[in-house]
């Protein structure tokens, strides 16, 4: 008998450290592989122990808000997915069995029930957040900027209040940005100005909800930073604040009320976790706090958790698809903490996902690229907006440094390449050097980007050429650039008033189906619940 011969240890080793080399490089990892085939499996054995489940009392409600999030932004995750998991190129290379499109959408995409909801307000048929919440959280069109009240600045009760008051759920509010946001504020405060901060604070420390998780407070200490810290006011109403990991870890059911603060935020103006491209490795994100949101209300109690994608909005208003794509991706990552606890408890749970409006006008299609994409491009990018913004474009104006000098950094960081670059003769591709048009559109946009923020927001033509908002120009020209090459457009910086999906599994699951409004998502959940 022939032995078999053993590689040796050395070899082992080495092709043991190759694999794992190539699997970082290209983004794959068996675990995470693993880990959405399991996901998979799980939403179809919910899906199945739920059919003819219409009208059975859901125990644990999960509310999902992708802010800014509507068919577009979930589809281009998918798109993308698919195009990098499986080499797909367009027809940068002729067409093989190989080189064919295969989208691998987000998990809750493939939910048993799917529906579409309106996003008109009161006033527009363009919502903003705050009255798009208002109308999920409380079933009532409102005006823009004013949350829990109707358009004559009545009071009116959202579904977490309701479900607390008269049902006894225990309630949870997470959200990747803000805790006083407009998404998260709808479903406690109630006042006529979204940008009322320290009031919005105020009534969420009077709400007594059970858990709130996430971002910070943008004004703790009032607009003239002369009030009583909201934390210290937190504490007077019994609320355990916890803003360190070693105390967010710790949380559970016996935590009582709980207030938890990132322990790593954006700039004092936004105070909300990074992106999800931006993050470190060891950073919280959505998904920790919704565990921890399970963690603190405990299963033994009914409860109803709302949490919010936020920065799907952000980076839908800056034109940044890239950032947008994993801004989806990081809450699908949270909708899978509920899909496995709905694994444990398959005739208890119901889980929805929807958006409050869509942010960008996003678009799956390019005129340049015609009918064909090339997502595969975005990966030249390897930070936020943001990001870039905050840690190279001020210090560009700051020290006044020369477009060229910039040019090498979006070289770097986007992989957008002037004309004359040395690099560009060796290559045989040339899918991100730019056009002589696409130069001088950088150049004139980072001459704005030069100008103080202050002094351009008074240029109307800017405004109408850029943004509205507060982002830069020359970042805007380099996302849309790289966005059209990879197939992928925009038509605003703004809302638009697209219709929003809403995707449902477990209890009650089959009331989702269907087109209606949003108002009408609150009201389903009552009708399960058996509220009026």
């Amino acid at each position: 008998m022939f032995k078999k011969k053993r590689l040796p240890l050395q070899l082992v080793a080495i092709c043991l450290v190759f694999f794992f080399c190539i699997t970082f490089i290209t983004g794959y990892s068996p675990i995470t592989a693993q880990a959405d085939k399991r996901t998979a499996q799980e939403i179809s054995s919910i899906a199945k122990t739920n059919v003819d489940q219409t009208g059975v009392k859901p125990k644990y409600i999960f509310l999902f808000i992708g802010d800014g999030m509507s068919f577009p932004q979930a589809t281009a995750l998918g798109h993308y997915n698919g195009t990098v998991d499986h080499n797909f190129v367009g027809t940068l290379n002729k067409p093989t069995r190989e080189n064919i499109p295969k989208a691998e959408m987000p998990s809750f995409v493939n939910f048993p029930a799917v529906g579409a909801a309106t996003t008109y307000d009161a006033s527009k048929f363009i919502t903003d957040s705050a009255s798009a919440a208002t109308a999920i959280a409380c079933s009532v069109k409102t005006l823009d900027g004013a949350l829990g009240v109707d358009p004559y600045n009545k009071r009116v009760i959202s579904i977490a209040e309701q479900l607390k008051a008269q049902a006894g759920y225990k309630i949870g509010i997470v959200t990747n940005v803000s805790l006083d946001h407009a998404t998260p504020a709808g479903f406690y405060a109630h006042l006529p100005n979204r940008n009322s901060f320290y009031e919005i604070g105020l009534d969420l420390i009077a709400s007594n909800f059970d858990f709130f998780g996430g971002g910070g407070f943008k004004q703790p200490t009032g607009k003239d930073k002369n009030q009583t810290h909201l934390f210290e006011l937190a504490k007077q109403a019994g609320y355990n604040v916890a803003n360190t990991y070693e105390d967010i870890k710790a949380l559970n059911s016996r935590s009582g009320k709980t207030i938890a603060i990132n322990p790593v935020l954006d700039n004092p103006g936004d105070v909300a976790i990074h992106y999800n491209i931006d993050r470190d490795a060891g950073d919280l994100a959505l998904a920790d706090y919704v565990q921890k949101a399970i963690d603190v209300l405990g299963e033994k109690n009914s409860f109803f958790i709302m949490a919010e994608g936020g920065k799907i909005d952000w980076s839908s208003h800056a034109n940044d698809a890239y950032t947008t794509i994993q801004e989806v991706k990081d809450l699908e990552n949270a909708v899978n903490v509920a899909v496995a606890f709905a694994k444990k408890h398959p005739k208890e749970t119901l889980i929805i996902v929807t958006g409050d409006h869509e942010t960008g006008g996003f678009t799956l299609g390019y005129n340049g690229t015609q009918y064909d994409t090339y997502l595969h491009l975005l990966q030249n990018q390897k930070l936020s907006f943001k990001r870039f913004a905050d840690e190279y474009v001020q210090q560009y104006r700051d020290n006044k440094v020369p477009f060229e000098t910039a040019m090498a950094d979006v070289k770097q960081l986007f992989g957008l390449m002037l004309p004359n670059d040395p690099a560009v003769a060796g290559m045989k591709d040339q899918p991100l050097v730019l056009t002589a048009k696409e130069v001088a559109q950088l150049r004139e946009a980072y001459a704005v980007s030069m100008i103080p923020y202050k002094q351009r927001q008074r240029d109307k033509e800017y405004q109408t050429t850029y943004s509205m908002y507060d982002q830069e120009p020359f970042q805007i020209v380099i996302t849309r650039i790289l966005n059209s090459r990879s197939g992928l457009g925009w038509t605003s910086t703004a809302h638009t008033g697209l219709p929003v999906a809403v995707y449902a599994l477990g209890t009650g699951q089959d009331v989702f189906n269907g087109f209606y409004d949003n108002t009408d998502i609150s009201k389903k959940i009552k009708t399960l619940v058996g509220l009026h």
